[in-house]
């Protein structure tokens, strides 16, 4: 089987590290390079060595392209004693848009990107090597919500980091698949869903612990349920949308305004993911190491 070459950019939450290790895991990608958005290049580092991988981990963007950079991560970082397991001496020299553009040209047109945080790196190379957009097969990012947002009332947390950066994107011209957050709504789950999980997986019980809303006893893990959406596309509904970010506003800065209507009587630039697979989302939690 031919694997897929494939360039993850993180910012490396809690469950990033769950989504990292499903997509390794799987043996169908050949993961070409681990790209950072923010300050956890050495957590980064050091899980690419717990997973054996032999590719660069490249530490690009610290802030977003416009914006004033966010203090707030609600899905939580790693804690820094991580970062003792590391030495930032061994940095990879090469940015993350240098190493897109060079993966890019090598596996012409069959390089994919999941991205799963902020998608400034993307912009970057966007701005950077515009040429490359025709040898990128697709972008598949975990951002926005056709819904409820969880940083603002309309906004989720990684478009609404940097909405400019989102918005190139999608006006690209490039194939980009969103899977928001209301898609992954699906795949929180109960406490007694959670048992069953850390039952049969008992290295996630931390992980899974820290994601769970005390208040409703819910855990989500929203970055490895959109990589099961991407991992697996026949299983999840989809269509295509013309989506706007808005960039302006300060009541709905970082909304995706997904087009349903067609109101906007613009041509469709992104495959919304409508919902996901909760099934197919407990079986890989239960069959992953950590």
């Amino acid at each position: 089987m031919n694997k897929i070459p494939l360039i993850i950019d993180t910012d490396f939450t809690k469950d990033d590290i769950i989504a990292l290790k499903m997509l390794a895991d799987s043996g169908r990608y050949d993961i070409k390079a681990i790209t950072c958005y923010g300050e956890w290049f050495v957590e980064t580092v050091a899980l690419r060595n717990d997973m054996g991988l032999d590719c660069p981990v490249c530490w690009g963007a610290m802030k977003p392209l416009f914006r004033p950079e966010l203090s707030e991560n609600i899905y939580g970082n790693t804690s820094p004693d991580i970062a003792e397991r590391v030495r930032i001496e061994d940095k990879d020299e090469q940015y993350p848009w240098d190493t897109i553009c060079t993966e890019a040209e090598k596996a012409e047109g069959a390089l994919e990107i999941v991205t799963l945080g902020p998608v400034t790196n993307i912009a970057l190379t966007l701005l950077r090597y515009p040429q490359i957009k025709p040898l990128i097969k697709r972008i598949f990012c975990f951002a926005g919500t056709g819904g409820a947002g969880n940083i603002a009332p309309y906004s989720e947390y990684n478009a609404y980091a940097d909405p400019h950066g989102l918005k190139m994107l999608f006006d690209s011209g490039i194939e980009v698949v969103m899977c928001g957050l209301d898609a992954v709504q699906h795949c929180v789950m109960d406490a007694e869903e959670t048992a069953q999980v850390v039952a049969a997986n008992p290295q996630l019980k931390p992980l899974l612990a820290y994601t769970m809303y005390e208040t409703e006893r819910k855990a989500a893990a929203p970055s490895a349920a959109a990589v099961c959406c991407y991992m697996h596309p026949d299983a999840v509904p989809k269509k295509d949308f013309y989506v706007a970010v808005e960039t302006g506003s300060p009541l709905t800065m970082g909304q995706t305004v997904v087009d349903r209507l067609g109101k906007y009587k613009r041509a469709a630039n992104v495959t919304v993911v409508t919902a996901s697979c909760p099934k197919i989302f407990k079986d890989s939690l239960k069959s992953i190491t950590i």
